[in-house]
């Protein structure tokens, strides 16, 4: 059977007149249809280019294709897209089980370039396949006992075309050594706000103000003026800590408005790089992103795009103090931490001229201003004797 299958608009009020005349020269009728002004007759494209040559005095047009030029159609008007899903299984074949790129977490070149010759000896470097997760195990297990003076353990793991390898080297305890003696000094000047004793001896009382780098909490123990004992302090310091923001806000600015008018299409995302489907046919707009599949670095993405238009508008003197005092806030919010607060916030000058309004704020926050800092110097538990007392 062809498989070229049309649908034909004919032009005629005479349906059974037509229906003779194809008939009469062998036009093979898989279906029709009557309409007022014409009829869709289903049939071949071969048979089409005979109904053209014979039926010279009806208006005849292909209406619709069925079957294989059906799906000729929907290929060729979805091309683009269909040879983008077509590359993105492609890419996400190789992604799937090629290496790109080697990265051995460790400080230490000596290692790195340890581990690069070993991993290359096993097949594992950049542009080579990845080894299943069994190979895996056996060649870190080797790698291991070959280098069990250096290597204390190893993991190889990939993470899209990247292959990670995470290591930690044996130590040597000389290099770890731990000091007993540790103050709590001020990060910054501060009035002191709180203060918890973990361990240490306190210098300063809440309510005390201290300079930066100032001992707060001291590890030395002290008896009658003299080093019993040294500990490493510990403890939370919270001090009120004064800052002077100054901010300058135009009284015209930009807003952004959106229109309504909404648009969608499709992305693909390869690493870093975004592939964009179809045209698109809106100038200004913003993007949200809806994800359909993602498969470690690569991506197939619905985007719906809005579209926008920019207005200039003007901001009364009291919109823009109050825009200044906020954007003032999220400065100082920026070096908040667990359990820290803004206390206080005062303007000091206000100068408002034809085009800005200027802020300088005095701002007062409640911080963690406690850091250790260690101290060097001879152990009171030493028992290495003093040269002079040898005398």
């Amino acid at each position: 059977m062809n498989k070229d299958i049309i649908w034909l608009k004919i032009y005629t009020n005479g349906y059974y007149n037509l229906l003779l005349k194809l008939n009469d020269i062998g036009i093979t009728i898989l279906d029709n249809k009557k309409y007022k002004d014409y009829i869709l007759i289903k049939t071949s494209y071969k048979d089409y280019e005979r109904i053209k040559k014979y039926l010279i005095s009806y208006k005849i047009e292909i209406y619709d294709s069925a079957g294989y030029l059906k799906i000729k159609d929907i290929v060729k008007k979805y091309r683009i897209f269909i040879m983008g899903l077509f590359l993105g299984f492609i890419i996400l074949l190789i992604t799937n089980n090629l290496i790109l790129k080697v990265e051995i977490k460790s400080p230490n070149k000596n290692i790195q370039n340890l581990l690069v010759s070993e991993l290359k000896n096993y097949g594992l470097s950049p542009l080579r396949f990845k080894k299943s997760h069994n190979k895996i195990e056996k060649i870190v297990e080797n790698i291991l006992d070959n280098n069990n003076e250096l290597l204390e353990w190893l993991e190889i793991k990939y993470d899209g075309l990247v292959m990670i390898v995470n290591v930690t080297e044996k130590t040597n305890n000389e290099e770890n050594k731990t000091y007993d003696n540790c103050d709590i000094v001020a990060r910054t000047d501060a009035k002191i706000a709180s203060l918890n004793i973990y361990r240490g001896v306190a210098l300063k009382e809440i309510n005390d103000y201290v300079l930066k780098d100032e001992v707060i909490l001291s590890g030395s123990i002290t008896f009658n003026d003299e080093v019993k004992n040294s500990v490493c302090a510990s403890g939370e310091v919270y001090g009120e800590v004064w800052y002077k923001v100054k901010v300058t806000v135009p009284f015209k600015e930009t807003v952004v408005k959106y229109t309504g008018k909404n648009r969608y299409n499709l992305k693909l995302k390869i690493n870093d790089d975004e592939y964009q489907i179809f045209r698109s046919r809106i100038q200004n707009k913003k993007e949200k992103k809806i994800n359909l599949y993602k498969l470690n670095d690569f991506e197939i993405n619905l985007i719906k795009e809005r579209e926008y238009v920019e207005e200039d508008i003007i901001l009364s003197e009291e919109e823009a103090y109050n825009k200044a005092i906020s954007i003032a806030e999220e400065k100082i919010k920026l070096k908040l931490r667990d359990n820290e607060e803004i206390l206080v916030k005062k303007v000091l000058k206000k100068q408002v001229n034809d085009s800005t309004i200027y802020l300088e704020i005095f701002i007062v926050m409640k911080e963690n201003i406690g850091v250790v800092k260690v101290v060097e110097g001879v152990n009171p538990n030493d028992t290495q004797s003093d040269p002079e007392s040898i005398r």
